[in-house]
């Protein structure tokens, strides 16, 4: 693929603008839509082009990656008023980095495949620091010409790019991913909460804890926020993790799999999202286990 290669993003979030950026640095011509008008002006300030259209999208590019929240999100963009199917040329290529149900993923790609463009289902891990840093996780799936065809541009915002074959397997990836990360994410607001309640410097803690078998990376990147208390600075929703330890759920079910622990995460963040901090950074979860302060 040569260089100016005009690739289409929906998505200039936290995640997309990352991704923008890095597509950008490796030459190709970044063709983006938001519905945030300071998004798009974003992007034209970037070097890339911003579109007002899905459809002025369409007409523009053969490749197209998409960074929405859900699958409702993705049938939108795909079939809504004004979608892009029907206006991308035969032979595309849509890439679905969402977080979405491998049921509706494999649905989703024989839906495509009927208007002659092809499903790379291609979640993504590592966050919007990975993102900006070019060094996410991608585990794609889906038809091996199409992911040919797409891999240098997810390796210019990737660095560990994986194949796992039909569409549906990075799905059913992302979901073991998100099981290990929402366990993770509970639990050191567990521990912070504990540390707290018993007392101790939290910021102390955070640095011992990090520094030993206990650490991991989601109490290191997720850490010090809930050592401030300030979750109004989103990286990540609590309800996006409501939305995905769901997924996770719904998996262990369909696969008769007992799993406790996704389980008791998942009430952690559907509690916080009750008490009103579901639009609040992930981080918020702290508060879930959060009692009256006293000393010990």
């Amino acid at each position: 693929m040569n260089a100016k290669t005009k690739v289409g993003l929906i998505g200039l979030g936290a995640m997309g603008r990352g991704v923008a950026s890095n597509m950008l640095a490796k030459g190709y011509d970044v063709v983006g839509t938001d519905v945030r008008a300071e998004a798009l002006d974003w992007l034209r300030a970037q070097g890339g082009t911003p579109v007002q259209s899905l459809a002025e999208m369409a007409r523009q590019v053969q490749i197209v990656i998409c960074f929405v929240v859900n699958s409702a999100q993705t049938d939108a963009v795909l079939f809504g008023e004004d979608g892009l199917v029907g206006h991308l040329p035969r032979g595309a290529v849509f890439v679905a980095c969402s977080t979405m149900d491998p049921a509706y993923v494999r649905d989703l790609a024989q839906k495509l495949e009927e208007h002659s463009v092809s499903l790379v289902d291609a979640p993504v891990s590592g966050g919007a620091a990975g993102a900006e840093r070019g060094t996410l996780t991608i585990m794609g799936s889906g038809p091996s010409e199409a992911f040919d065809l797409v891999r240098p541009v997810l390796q210019t915002f990737g660095k560990h790019v994986h194949y796992l074959g039909r569409a549906g397997a990075g799905a059913q990836m992302k979901i073991l991913n998100q099981l290990l990360c929402g366990v993770h994410l509970a639990a050191a607001g567990e521990a912070l909460a504990l540390a707290e309640r018993q007392g101790l410097p939290l910021d102390l803690t955070l640095e011992i804890l990090c520094s030993g078998a206990a650490g991991s990376w989601m109490l290191a990147d997720r850490g010090p926020r809930m050592v401030s208390g300030e979750f109004g600075n989103v990286k990540s929703a609590v309800d996006i993790f409501v939305k995905d330890m769901s997924l996770v759920l719904d998996a262990t079910r369909e696969s008769r799999f007992p799993a406790a622990l996704a389980h008791d995460a998942y009430l952690a963040f559907l509690g916080t999202t009750a008490r009103g901090l579901g639009t609040q950074d992930d981080s918020a979860v702290m508060t879930h286990y959060q009692t009256s302060k006293r000393s010990v």
